[in-house]
């Protein structure tokens, strides 16, 4: 890992959610010896809406955090990605990457940020004092030392920071004040469960399943012998919701899949997410976002972790590197927005054209007889998604 602070300062910054961009943020940080607290408002572990895959560039990201042996212990490899384009089936090899459960993978990036020296603390909300910071008619506002309410079930606690990094995923609607939407949450919403005892002769090891239709898309992949994750984007709206539950819909979008013989009905809980389109702005002051908190396009086969893994090693060395340097915070904020939107600006690109065609029916069509027939004209973009 590059060694990009050179000694310790007394600057202290506080990372809200310990999901898989905080936590690495976090980790990143302590490492270099940038005092810092972890807070989350769950206790972990806990199951999140995932397709929990990884393809090559994020098992780089979690080589950077030093934790790419130890992800791959607990994970089930995965080589191969199925297509269902309306019934028709698509089948080619994907470089290798590693299907993880959420409740295995960020306690254990959690766990390497509290050994770095990271102050973690659980089951524990941050409430930002946005009105000491809004102050319009002061020139300095935005770089003044965040005030911040730690709450837990124990104790209120009133602490200030240097820097404030916001990792709270989708559900980070109090920053709207302070950090406002550039494009409003819209599109699909997100679904995901896990089940239990599926035979492994319908959803095979080592494979990614992803079927599409006009109601959506699913993703497949056995996290192990025993459990299976479906992850899923639906189209939204009063007209969509009438076609049934999510449970039900995603049922119907497999059963006209060509993926046979798979029965969701013995599932956990289901968990669903607001409408995954969105954008913030990225960074004000001392105040920065990052993960899907920043903004959201909906990964396809497993971007959205390493994009989330990436986005917090890149802030740790920005902050790092504004300690390090004695830079003004106030130019924390600017920073951070230009460099999130150079960072994944092209991936995010694909991804999104990607996920459009596959609401066509039309494109879905000509897609399942084009690769059916030459699956290696996938090729380029499997390589460009994969990169860092």
């Amino acid at each position: 890992m590059e060694n990009f602070v050179t000694q310790v300062h007394d600057s202290k910054v506080l990372v809200i959610g310990a999901g898989v961009a905080g936590a690495s943020c976090a980790l990143m940080l302590a490492r270099v010896g940038v005092a810092v607290d972890l807070v989350e408002q769950r206790q972990f572990p806990r199951a999140k809406v995932c397709g929990c895959c990884i393809g090559p560039a994020g098992l780089e990201m979690l080589d950077r955090l030093s934790l790419r042996q130890a992800a791959i212990a607990e994970s089930q490899k995965t080589t191969r990605w199925l297509g269902s384009f309306n019934g028709r089936q698509v089948d080619m090899p994907i470089p290798d990457g590693i299907a993880i459960s959420r409740k295995t993978l960020d306690p254990m990036i959690v766990s390497a940020a509290e050994t770095a020296g990271a102050n973690v603390t659980m089951q524990c909300t941050a409430e930002l004092q946005f009105s000491k910071l809004q102050s319009d008619d002061l020139p300095s506002a935005d770089d003044k030392l965040v005030d911040v309410t730690l709450k837990t079930n124990a104790s209120n606690e009133n602490r200030t920071y240097s820097a404030v990094v916001v990792a709270a995923g989708l559900s980070a609607n109090r920053l709207d004040k302070w950090l406002p939407w550039q494009q409003v949450p819209h599109g699909p919403f997100g679904v995901s469960l896990t089940v239990a005892n599926q035979p492994d002769t319908t959803v095979l090891p080592g494979v990614i399943y992803m079927a599409c239709d006009d109601d959506g898309y699913v993703g497949l992949v056995r996290l192990n012998e025993s459990e299976l994750d479906v992850a899923a984007a639906l189209c939204s709206g009063s007209a969509a919701s009438k076609r049934g539950t999510p449970l039900q819909r995603i049922q119907r979008i497999v059963d006209r899949s060509c993926f046979e013989g798979i029965d969701l009905q013995t599932s956990s809980p289901m968990m669903t997410t607001p409408m995954l389109r969105r954008k913030r702005l990225a960074g004000k002051g001392r105040i920065i976002a990052i993960g899907d908190a920043a903004g959201y396009v909906e990964p396809f086969t497993g971007e959205g972790m390493t994009w989330a893994m990436q986005s917090g090693v890149d802030a740790a060395k920005l902050i790092a590197h504004v300690i390090d340097q004695r830079d003004e915070w106030c130019s924390l904020g600017a920073k951070w927005t230009v460099a999130i939107d150079q960072q994944l600006q092209h991936k995010k690109r694909l991804c999104r054209l990607v996920t459009n065609a596959c609401r066509s029916h039309l494109m879905r069509e000509a897609a399942g007889i084009t690769l059916a027939r030459f699956p290696s004209l996938a090729t380029p973009l499997l390589s460009s998604i994969n990169r860092i």
